[in-house]
Formats: C-alpha cells, sequence, structure tokens
C-alpha cells in the first residue's frame, strides 16, 4: 500500500463504492452527489475502474508520444489540473486507486470494484434486481433504484431517496467513524 493509500486508510477518510449493472445510471448518480457533497463543503474524490481500458490522453500530443516512446511514467501538469500515466503490470485495486488520489479528501467515491470488500450504494435499473455481487462483497449503505430514463439525458433518480443517502454520507464524513452512521443517528451519535 502507497503513502497515501496509508495516510488516508490511517485518517479513517471513508470510501463508498457504487455499483450495478453497465448503463444503470452509476456514473449519472455519482455526478449528483459529488455535486450535492462539494456543495455542502466535503471535499470528494472519485475513482473509476475501467474493465476494458481507456485512452486518456490524445494520440500526436507531446505527452502521448513521450508515454509510447516507452516511459514507465509521464506527468502532465497545468495550472488548473494534472495527470500521470503510469504503466501497470498488476490488476486494478482499491488501493492503486486510493494511491492516485491527493490526500487531503474527506470522502472518496468509487464506481465499480464490485469485488472490493467496501461500503457500497447499489444502483438498480426500474423493475430489476440488482446483481448478486453487488450486494456481497461489502456492506450495502444504500440501494437506489433508477427511476426511468430519459430519451435524451441522464436517469432519474427519487429526489427524497437521493437527500436521504446524502445525509447519510454527510454523517458518516463528520463522525469519523469507521462504518457508515445509521439512517436514523445524528453525527453526535455517531461519534466514537
Amino acid at each position: 500500500m502507497g503513502e497515501r493509500a496509508k495516510e488516508r486508510k490511517r485518517r479513517g477518510v471513508p470510501v463508498v463504492g457504487v455499483v450495478g449493472r453497465s448503463g444503470v445510471g452509476k456514473t449519472s448518480l455519482l455526478e449528483l452527489l459529488i455535486a450535492a457533497l462539494e456543495e455542502r463543503g466535503i471535499a470528494v474524490g472519485a475513482a473509476k475502474h475501467a474493465s476494458h481500458g481507456f485512452l486518456a490522453d490524445r494520440p500526436g500530443k507531446d505527452s502521448h508520444r513521450l508515454y509510447e516512446s516507452g516511459a514507465r511514467a509521464v506527468a502532465l501538469l497545468s495550472g488548473e489540473q494534472s495527470a500521470t500515466f503510469v504503466r501497470r503490470q498488476d490488476p486494478p485495486s482499491i488501493d492503486a486507486a486510493l494511491e492516485a488520489l491527493p490526500a487531503d479528501l474527506d470522502l472518496v467515491l468509487v464506481e465499480g470494484f464490485s469485488w472490493e470488500p467496501i461500503p457500497r450504494v447499489v444502483v438498480a435499473g426500474p423493475g430489476r434486481e440488482p446483481r448478486s455481487e453487488g450486494l456481497t462483497a461489502g456492506e450495502v449503505i444504500a440501494v437506489v433504484t433508477v427511476q426511468g430514463y430519459r430519451e435524451a439525458g441522464p436517469p432519474r433518480f427519487d429526489g427524497a431517496e437521493l437527500e436521504a443517502l446524502l445525509q447519510r454520507l454527510v454523517a458518516w464524513v463528520a463522525s469519523g467513524a469507521d462504518a457508515p452512521v445509521a439512517a436514523d443517528a445524528s453525527p453526535e451519535e455517531a461519534s466514537p
């Protein structure tokens, strides 16, 4: 485990997975959660498992050319953002994802990694049962059901269900606890 992941574990920064079938609305849910949590003053990091690989750089750009020349790692920085491209030999893991994120986060939301034993939010499509693997590897803190799909645009979620999940995540971060706060507990009740 890298230094950032160790520091995050030592500080008890909560890591919550969002799992569900492909195309069900995991990313849309994460977009809503991240915006709402950041609006409430919680520093959120996100990590995504890319099961089919990805191309994060543009062919022909200098950074891509350096990576393609065989560099083991390439850092790309501007005044607004940075990225590091590292050749990996080992399978993807939560620890590797956490190592890539800065240490000053209050909460990390993870899309995918359904096999990792982390607390999770399971996203289910309308009228569909969640996949069993999403329910077994880690504690399920919520099941969020997509209310329907728009012809063009993101899926719809129940506002009250989202607000309850947001309150639970905020309470968990505020409590500093190792496990999610019970749905009906206040942050003060959950403090160690």
